[in-house]
């Protein structure tokens, strides 16, 4: 068995929390709490971070299960982490967060184009 690292990043309040963990399988991200204008950017250096990341994972997952909310703004941090990845030829996993969160890319006509799988 590999090396497991794992950060934790909490934002003001505890509102927010992104979870990176890094295995021989490759990354984890696991979101909780509300992805917005506020949090995004910590969501998108989390994931730009992973996908250049040397050698590039195997594959990069990142968990809404625990997502309450999500806007625009995150919905374009995770746009931007799908195309990088797959400019450096690996694929985003998403597992779906709750409906809400589900809403925003159903809404936005995107969901064809990630690669959304079961947890």
């Amino acid at each position: 068995a590999g090396v497991v690292t794992r950060a934790a990043r909490r934002l003001k309040h505890n509102q927010f929390r992104c979870d990176v963990e890094r295995g021989d399988d490759g990354v984890r991200i696991t979101l909780e709490g509300e992805l917005d204008l506020a949090t995004a950017p910590e969501v998108e250096a989390a994931l730009l971070e992973a996908a250049g990341d040397e050698p590039a994972p195997d594959r990069c997952v990142l968990d809404l299960r625990e997502l309450a909310f999500m806007d625009s703004s995150g919905l374009r941090a995770i746009l931007k982490a799908n195309g990088a990845a797959r400019r450096q030829g690996w694929v985003l996993q998403i597992v779906a967060g709750p409906p809400a969160v589900q809403r925003v890319f159903e809404i936005c006509g995107v969901i064809d184009g990630l690669c959304f799988v079961d947890p």
